[in-house]
């Protein structure tokens, strides 16, 4: 008798510790995040995100954006150089819908359809520099755990965007961008 309950007791730990094993895994590893959870993902991501450019303060990033990204560097990058303008970026969105979820792992990858009004100020006075632009996009963000938390760790466009302006409202040398706009002295890098 007494056999009998210790074998019953067994069978019953390894029964919940595989239970519970496996509800790990599937929780790690494959568990599904649902249209609406990545949808609140990506509206906080681009919340921050245009918090930033407004404020052009690039250290807002970081509770959406994973360490030493592509998209921390792109970000970094593109809300630097217009500081040195002296511009910000009013970015509204006007239209998210969620197209695509799909989980792998400890990626997650987000396919929306996005629709943008953007203005670009001047730092200080706030005047509006060049024309409104709205904009359309399809977007593929992919998330990454860092920690407990689902970060950006890049987005791509899955499709060339529509740009409602048809001129860039600022100028700036090859110095003021530290480099990156082609020069008018080296033809060569235009074509790049």
């Amino acid at each position: 008798m007494r056999k009998r309950i210790v074998r019953t007791a067994i069978i019953v730990a390894v029964g919940h510790l595989l239970g519970f094993t496996v509800y790990g895994l599937f929780w790690w590893r494959g568990g599904s995040v649902s249209k609406a959870e990545a949808r609140r993902l990506v509206e906080r991501y681009n919340s921050v995100v245009s918090e930033a450019y407004r404020r052009a303060d690039v250290g807002l990033i970081d509770p959406v954006v994973g360490p030493n990204t592509v998209a921390g560097r792109r970000l970094t990058g593109l809300i630097g150089v217009r500081l040195d303008m002296g511009l910000t970026l009013d970015a509204e969105l006007l239209e998210l819908a969620v197209i695509g979820v799909a989980r792998e792992g400890d990626e997650l990858h987000v396919r929306t359809t996005e629709r943008w009004r953007y203005r670009d100020r001047r730092i200080g006075s706030g005047e509006q520099v060049g024309e409104e632009s709205s904009d359309a996009c399809e977007l593929l963000y992919l998330f990454r755990k860092f920690g407990k938390a689902w970060l950006v760790a890049e987005t791509r466009f899955t499709s060339p965007p529509q740009v409602g302006r048809k001129t860039i409202p600022w100028a700036a040398g090859r110095k003021a961008l530290h480099g990156f706009a082609p020069s008018a002295k080296a033809p060569e890098e235009k074509a790049r």
